[in-house]
């Protein structure tokens, strides 16, 4: 495996290039590695991972709100949005002012989201997958 390291080195260097021109040009990204979040971010030996999600209240129904990406905002970018926020909200920091900025962004990405839940969500990324799959949720401020 040593002697294609370099092969696949360029190999996801062009790829990541070539993502890169196409959505540029207003396509879809076609290298799952090329935001590198694989590399940035990886989860697969911890233990433990920690997100911030949003839930929709309709009807005395909660629903998870998936992230879409749209003209302004990738998944990504959602996501990380949500996270910075949510860790903010959750330490108090400027508690009014976070809220209202976190409710702005929201209402920038769908403006339909009217009853907003913020919850911080613990789980074990090895157990994905799993039967036995299991989510921690811990309720952090309603928007």
């Amino acid at each position: 495996m040593q002697k294609y390291t370099k092969y696949l080195f360029f190999a996801s260097l062009f790829l990541s290039l070539t993502s890169l021109y196409i959505i540029e040009k207003g396509g879809k990204e076609i290298y799952p590695f090329y935001s590198w979040k694989l590399f940035t971010s990886p989860s697969g030996n911890e233990k433990n991972e920690e997100q911030y999600r949003l839930y929709n209240v309709e009807k005395n129904d909660t629903i998870r709100v998936l992230y879409h990406s749209t003209a302004i905002y990738d998944e990504n970018n959602l996501s990380l949005i949500t996270g910075f926020y949510g860790k903010k909200i959750e330490k108090r920091e400027n508690l009014k002012e976070n809220i209202q900025k976190m409710k702005i962004f929201m209402k920038s990405y769908n403006p339909e989201y009217k009853n907003l839940i913020l919850y911080k969500e613990n789980f074990n990324p090895q157990d994905l997958g799993k039967p036995s799959f299991k989510i921690n949720k811990k309720l952090i401020t309603k928007l």
